[in-house]
Formats: C-alpha cells, structure tokens, sequence
C-alpha cells in the first residue's frame, strides 16, 4: 500500500514539473511579441489607404479615409437656416372682429420681426388704439380714451426652427408702453342717505402706462410669402404713472387676456442648408485596405 502511494506522488509531481515547463518554455517563445503600451483616446485617428470603394471596384486614384471625422463629443442642437433668414410684417386686425361684437375699445398694429436661423426672431410692434365706455348698468360714469400710439418690442422662440419657415409654433414676451389721455365725465356717486351727487367732470386725463406680455401662437403659410397667424396673450400692468387707474391702455386693453389674429408677408427668406452627405463606415481588415498587386478585385467583395 505504501508502495502504491509513493507511485501516485511520484506521477503527480511529474505532472506538476511538465505543466510548469510547458508554460515556461511558451513565454519564452511568445517574449517580445507582447508590448504593453500607454494607449492615448484622445489621439486623432490615422488615416487609412483605400484601393477599392465599397462595392469592390477598383479606384482610378487611392484615396485616404479618416475613420473618426468627428472628436466632437457633445452634439448640440443647430439650425440649417443662415443667420438672417428675412424680414416678416405682419398686421393684426382681431379688434376689427371683436367690435363688430360689441368691444368698446380697439387697438390696431403693424409689425416687423427679423429671423435668425429661423429660431429666434426679435420683433417690434407699433400701433395706435382708442375707446369709448358708458356705465349703463348703473349710469355712474362715462369714458372717453383718445387715440394714442404704443410700442411693444419684444422675441418669439420658434419651436419648428428646423422645419420649413412657412410654419411656425411659437411662445413669445413682450414690453409694452403708451402715453394716452381720456375724459372722464357724468360722474355721479351716491351717498349714505342714497341721493345721487353729481362729480366734476375729470378733463384731459394723462397717463404713461407700461406693462407686459407672454404669449403663444402659431403662424402658417397661405400661399407664396403671404401667411396667417394667431396668438393668445397674458398681459400684466408694469407701471402707470401718478398712481392712475386708466380704464384702457391702448395696445393693452382692459384686462389680462387677449388674442390677436394677424396677415403676414416674408421678404428675403433664404433656403435650407443642403445637408452633408452620409458617410462610409469606417474600414474594416478587409482586401480593401490592401494593394491591388496584392489581392485582385473579385476577392474585395
């Protein structure tokens, strides 16, 4: 038995001493052919010689090919439009509707707004409103707000900025200013013992009222460089001057909504940029990256 054990270590051991050997004698011979080296990502990419195009056809002329054309990391959002892309004037003409219906105030306007990159579009908007008002429910006062001209300067964001410019989904702000009079007349007030008294008239009334605006509209194309559009406002008083409370401010109304429809020419608009073309995929450890003496052209297929 002892015998039989001493065999069984001898073999093992022997086992041992030839596996050990066998994976000495393959690093030596694989010596030299493993080089660690310090591989740097941020290196640009080696061009490549290419004698064949992808279908296997021979090139008149070897051509290089860059596999990585582009280090960029980050790819941010662009337009395909230039930086000026036209002018647009518009007119907005919603208050010609709402008087027909019994709005007692109306606010007209021209505008002009520029497109960069038809993305952003800076816009400024000049016009001139008036109004009347009676109190017939309770026949306490009347007022009279004299034409007067305000200006609004303001942006829109495109949100289609990638898309035809005929077409636009939009939200926008605005800063709004008028210097306008009024009349105040046929003031009356009642007192405790409810007799009505009779107030002064308050004459040639003056204000300078600034506020602002927060939107979002659409605007589509009808036809050639004529297109519609039409938004909705939030407006918010800023400041009137001597403390006032006017009844109307011209371009701003008499409370914090409002609406505009407006007609729209473009002048100068650009087309879109043309698109680059696709690239090949990067080259792969085929006959195509081979001398042609080397490997004939069936073989690159």
């Amino acid at each position: 038995m002892k015998t039989g054990k001493n065999s069984i270590l001898k073999i093992f051991l022997a086992a041992i001493f030839f596996l050990m050997a066998a994976i000495s004698s393959y690093a030596q011979t694989n010596r030299g052919t493993i080089t660690p080296v310090e591989s740097d990502d941020d290196a640009p990419q080696q061009p490549v010689m290419h004698y064949y195009d992808k279908h296997g056809n021979k090139l008149d002329t070897p051509v290089l090919y860059l596999a990585e054309l582009d280090t960029v990391s980050k790819i941010r959002p662009s337009s395909p439009y230039p930086l000026f892309n036209g002018v647009t004037v518009g007119v907005n003409f919603a208050d010609a509707i709402m008087t027909l219906i019994g709005q007692k105030h109306s606010s007209y306007d021209v505008s002009a707004m520029v497109s960069l990159h038809n993305w952003f579009f800076p816009i400024v908007e000049l016009g001139v409103g008036w109004g009347n008002y009676t109190d017939n429910a309770n026949d306490l006062y009347k007022v009279k707000a004299y034409p007067a001209l305000y200006t609004k300067v303001g942006i829109n964001y495109n949100f289609l900025y990638k898309s035809n410019p005929a077409y636009m989904a939009y939200v926008g702000a605005r800063f709004g200013v008028s210097s306008h009079r009024w009349d105040k007349t046929d003031i009356k007030t009642t007192n405790d013992e409810g007799e009505t008294i009779t107030s002064p008239d308050e004459l040639d009334r003056h204000c300078v009222s600034t506020y602002g605006e927060v939107l979002a509209g659409l605007k589509v194309k009808v036809a050639g460089p004529f297109s519609m559009g039409w938004n909705v406002r939030y407006r918010f008083g800023l400041h009137n001057s001597g403390g006032q409370t006017p009844w109307f401010v011209p371009g701003f109304g008499t409370g914090p909504l409002g609406f505009t429809f407006n007609a729209y020419l473009t002048f100068g608009e650009k087309k879109k940029k043309e698109s680059l073309p696709d690239l090949l995929p990067p080259p792969t450890p085929t006959p195509d990256t081979q001398n042609p003496e080397d490997t004939p052209p069936s073989q690159a297929k």
